[in-house]
């Protein structure tokens, strides 16, 4: 199985435009079946507060007419309605092209006004994927290890984390990252996006890191995909010879 992070250069608010290239991105890593794909956060749309236009019926079919092409697991970022709210979601699609959830993103990121335009969700979501135990998060998500490490009790393998990450914080999102895999003992492939938004440049430097905080391949500041090679074996194997998440106090979590 290899596992691929996105890294699209947003169009601002431009479903269509988003769509279309991230197409052909994932067309150029040339997945094969049964491979993961990982987009970055409001991939539609860049990190637009307008949620209502953000919003598409269509986007999660999208997404899984996308997994169903190229017969791949697709976890999207996109902007998704629950009643009379929008979620800054991921929708999870299998190989098949059918839906097997959708998390929402926990920690809505206060400085942007997030949480009066989004709904939080309420923790995380843990999906079998192939075999796999993968947990998707978002973006703001990094910042809090309570999140990743209910995940892991859970038993996910691989964290999914798509971004919409600025330049200016780059440094954290290069320490955060092998921080969550190192401490968790699972891969993370981080999906981030590049380019400029009214708000601000976006950082780029999608990557993916194993269980020990390497990084395994990454993108620059432009386009692209970062892919790699993932054998869940080995990380049952880790967990096996140094089980340092059975240490883990449940009662801190609130488990």
């Amino acid at each position: 199985m290899r596992i691929h992070a996105i890294q699209a250069d947003i169009v601002w608010e431009d479903h269509s435009a988003n769509r279309a290239a991230i197409q052909q991105l994932v067309e150029s890593a040339l997945p094969e079946p049964g491979d993961f794909v990982v987009t970055p956060e409001l991939c539609e749309t860049g990190y637009t507060m307008d949620s209502v236009a953000a919003a598409r019926d269509d986007s999660a079919r999208w997404a899984s007419d996308l997994a169903r092409q190229y017969g791949v697991w697709v976890f999207a970022g996109i902007a998704r309605r629950h009643g009379d709210a929008i979620s800054n979601s991921i929708t999870v699609a299998a190989p098949d092209g059918v839906e097997r959830g959708c998390y929402r993103k926990t920690f809505l990121f206060t400085p942007g006004r997030e949480r009066q335009h989004y709904l939080a969700g309420d923790g995380p979501c843990v999906f079998d994927c192939g075999g796999v135990k993968v947990a998707p998060l978002v973006c703001y998500d990094l910042r809090f290890p309570e999140l990743f490490r209910r995940a892991a009790m859970d038993g996910a393998e691989i964290f999914t984390v798509s971004a919409c990450w600025p330049s200016v914080r780059r440094l954290h999102w290069e320490r955060l990252i092998p921080a969550r895999a190192i401490e968790n003992q699972a891969w993370v492939i981080a999906a981030n996006s590049c380019g400029v938004e009214p708000t601000g440049t976006c950082a780029g430097s999608s990557r993916i890191v194993d269980v020990d905080g390497a990084t395994r391949a990454e993108c620059g500041s432009c386009a692209g995909v970062a892919t790699h090679e993932f054998d869940v074996g080995a990380v049952r194997a880790w967990r096996e010879k140094f089980p340092a998440l059975i240490d883990t106090r449940r009662e801190f979590l609130g488990l």
